[in-house]
């Protein structure tokens, strides 16, 4: 496959003149990824580090019983295994902190972390563009923070599926409701409640394993401002 045409379509890549891009092509690989597929598991090494081309990942907080709850999602404006850029040392000490799983399938550009690291530590303007997806991460994180201890599950809900499908270009998106309440750090039956309410107020439809936008104006209408500011702030990238 041609690694160049595909790199050039994440965001974080796109930035990179094509002098120093030329230099990592050679350690990436094209490759599609699964729905649910585990691509950093939390507690263990960083050995790859993805750029979205078509896929959509979660990066998710785990807790000792088992219980999860989203950090931030990545698409093709960013890439997975930030920490393992910002502290190398920690990293390879305790292993990842958070565990990224696929929630859209498709295509990514995967890339040993260590050629990663040594090339942003070697390339100042891969560096800078580090820095602006890490700036948008960090709004992000900023706004799931704000979003999970103010706002109500509905309003939560709204906003995880708009912002989902507005990163992934699709008005589907393949989640099942045990996958998204782990998302959303509740339980399964809460989800259900919210989704039925969805269903029968047409703003959505389940299918099997898959969630479809029937009315975007309806959902936009009960979501908090979390969405609206998240987009806002991200709109100029």
């Amino acid at each position: 496959m041609d690694v160049a045409r595909y790199a050039r379509n994440n965001l974080v890549l796109q930035y990179i003149p094509f002098e120093d891009f030329s230099k990592l092509i050679p350690h990436m690989q094209v490759r599609e990824v699964d729905a649910k597929e585990v691509l950093h598991q939390a507690g263990e090494p960083i050995q790859f580090i993805y750029f979205p081309i078509s896929a959509l990942m979660s990066m998710l907080m785990p807790t000792s019983d088992g219980s999860t709850v989203e950090l931030a999602m990545v698409g093709r404006e960013g890439f997975t295994g930030m920490s393992a850029l910002l502290n190398s040392m920690t990293t390879r000490e305790h292993g990842a902190l958070t565990k990224v799983v696929t929630v859209i399938p498709g295509t990514v550009i995967r890339m040993k972390s260590d050629a990663f690291i040594s090339a942003a530590d070697s390339s100042l303007s891969m560096a800078r563009s580090l820095r602006r997806y890490l700036s948008l991460l960090f709004i992000e994180l900023a706004l799931s923070v704000t979003c999970n201890r103010l706002h109500s599950l509905e309003q939560r809900c709204a906003r995880w599926l708009l912002t989902a499908m507005d990163k992934g270009d699709t008005s589907e998106i393949p989640v099942t409701q045990e996958m998204l309440a782990g998302i959303l750090g509740v339980y399964r039956q809460s989800i259900v409640q919210v989704l039925n309410d969805f269903e029968t107020t047409g703003l959505v439809q389940r299918g099997r394993g898959s969630i479809r936008m029937e009315t975007r104006e309806r959902l936009v209408a009960i979501v908090c401002e979390c969405y609206f500011a998240g987009r806002k702030r991200t709109s100029g990238r």
